[in-house]
């Protein structure tokens, strides 16, 4: 079993090692690798229903950061809810991050990103 390495993100977002990896991505941890980051962020928005059955808690997806700073790849592998579910993965694909990083050089990363839903 390997084990999960994390890197803190400030806000909803938390990166993790996700096993397996193919080839060309690259996982946390790595020698010389520095991870992504989140250099803008847009909060997932509730749907009605969600909102109406005061339904909370966490997404958590699957995602390769790409060496542009995208997300790409998205994939849940934690429901909350159908409709917040499909929220979070809007927000994320609306993220922005900066790339991470192999001696230097943009490179794909994959990642795990919670994103929670709390109602204010």
């Amino acid at each position: 079993m390997n084990r999960i390495t994390k890197c803190f993100i400030p806000a909803v977002a938390m990166f993790a090692l996700i096993l397996p990896v193919a080839a060309q991505d690259h996982r946390i941890g790595e020698p010389g690798l520095t991870p992504p980051r989140v250099i803008h962020m847009v909060e997932p928005q509730y749907t009605e229903e969600a909102r109406a059955a005061k339904v909370q808690g966490t997404v958590l997806l699957s995602i390769v950061v790409d060496d542009h700073g995208n997300a790409a790849n998205i994939e849940v592998t934690r429901s909350l809810d159908q409709g917040l579910d499909q929220k979070a993965i809007e927000a994320v694909q609306a993220w922005q991050f900066a790339p991470g990083t192999k001696d230097g050089k943009p490179v794909r990363v994959v990642a795990a990103v919670e994103v929670n839903f709390k109602l204010k």
